[in-house]
């Protein structure tokens, strides 16, 4: 269950990387594969819930706060609530899909924060490989941002 929970979040961000990656040119099916990483992320916390934290939220928050302690010197547990807002803003954006263009402000807030946010948990928060794969998610994602030329075309350059 351990290696679920941890295969469901990055196989869930990698879906996210692609949806985002598609969203100018293959709307309809960009859109499919961001929800299913939704999905995906979803099923993770469930299993982290589960296999982490018994279905103890005040667990989670100071699971959450001693991992920040590690990390940042301070323990703060509010990491749980960000990732609540995480998946609001990404349901919101999967409705709203067609509503948003590319080059609002509103959608460059939408993509600064899924930045942070990928970035610590992908990167700041992941040890060993798991941060080298964060960080080649990152890159993937900031070139599916470029503006002005498909993913494709910049992959294949």
């Amino acid at each position: 269950m351990v290696a679920a929970t941890y295969l469901t979040i990055w196989v869930a961000l990698a879906l996210f990387v692609l949806g985002e990656s598609g969203r100018s040119f293959f709307t309809r099916r960009a859109r499919a594969v961001s929800a299913a990483g939704f999905v995906l992320a979803l099923v993770h916390t469930l299993l982290a819930f589960d296999v982490f934290h018994h279905w103890s939220h005040a667990d989670a928050v100071r699971d959450t706060a001693q991992q920040t302690q590690e990390v940042f010197g301070l323990a703060v547990g509010a990491g749980v609530y960000v990732n609540y807002l995480f998946f609001a803003v990404w349901l919101l954006d999967l409705v709203f899909w067609r509503r948003a263009t590319s080059a609002s402000a509103l959608r460059w807030v939408v993509r600064a924060f899924y930045l942070v946010i990928i970035f610590n948990g992908a990167v700041v928060f992941a040890a060993g490989w798991r941060r080298a794969l964060g960080a080649a998610l990152i890159g993937g994602l900031m070139l599916a941002w470029i503006p002005g030329q498909s993913f494709a075309r910049r992959v294949a350059q």
